[in-house]
């Protein structure tokens, strides 16, 4: 799927078939691009859009899980079909892989889920409308998240298997997460891993660089940034404060 971040004028787009089409893409237009089809895109002047490559067995899983669907193909929309909920996603991931912190791992795999789920709900065939979510994780699922995020927060941890964890699928997984604990996953590992440097930091034996890795974090630099965005100070700050 390409998603266009800034409107460009005149792409010439085949998909399919060798019937070109030329037209001017505003800001969420969308071009999906299923598995195995052949396609063509050319253009004169700068573009600024996001792509996501889902492999399709990532997408086939997700409609039995979800929908309940199997064998499930996707149906591209016209050229120029603008979608601002995808729009609205490919933005938080543009923002999330181009600033200057490091990527939160485990935001942007949520937010490719969230993508995927989109992407079947709106250009699947056969796609089934399903009533909306309410309530979040049962105790026990709460529980059992709860237990294997403190035990592996310092690890590269994947929406897949926190729903596993949980027992239910991915979408529904990060829906129900937030309702049961007011923040989405990955904020609720970025607390974890903070509050686990933060001890370390105010024990004061453990060299900072140190800290970042046992806590998570892919650098020191990653550290001091999430802290000071978080908390408020940095671990230099926080080891020195009286």
């Amino acid at each position: 799927m390409g998603v266009v971040l800034e409107p460009v004028r005149k792409l010439r787009a085949s998909l399919g078939s060798d019937r070109i089409t030329e037209y001017d893409a505003p800001t969420g237009c969308i071009a999906v691009n299923p598995a195995g089809v052949d396609s063509r895109l050319a253009w004169s002047e700068t573009r600024k859009n996001l792509v996501v490559a889902i492999p399709p067995e990532v997408l086939s899983d997700l409609a039995v899980q979800e929908f309940d669907l199997a064998n499930v193909e996707l149906e591209p929309p016209i050229f120029g079909t603008v979608d601002m909920r995808a729009l609205d996603i490919a933005q938080r991931i543009s923002v999330e892989l181009t600033g200057k912190a490091t990527p939160n791992e485990l935001f942007l795999d949520s937010l490719v889920t969230l993508f995927s789920v989109h992407l079947l709900r709106t250009y699947a065939s056969r796609m089934k409308q399903l009533p909306p979510l309410r309530g979040g994780l049962s105790a026990k699922s709460a529980r059992r998240v709860q237990e294997y995020l403190h035990e592996h927060f310092a690890q590269k941890i994947h929406v897949a298997e926190l729903a596993a964890v949980a027992g239910i699928s991915s979408n529904h997984f990060i829906l129900r997460f937030a309702k049961t604990f007011g923040m989405p996953p990955h904020r609720y590992l970025i607390n974890l891993r903070l509050d686990f440097a933060e001890k370390l930091l105010v024990e004061g034996e453990v060299p900072i660089a140190e800290i970042a890795y046992l806590a998570g974090f892919s650098d020191q630099s990653h550290l001091a940034t999430t802290m000071k965005r978080f908390r408020g100070r940095t671990p230099t700050e926080l080891r020195f404060a009286k």
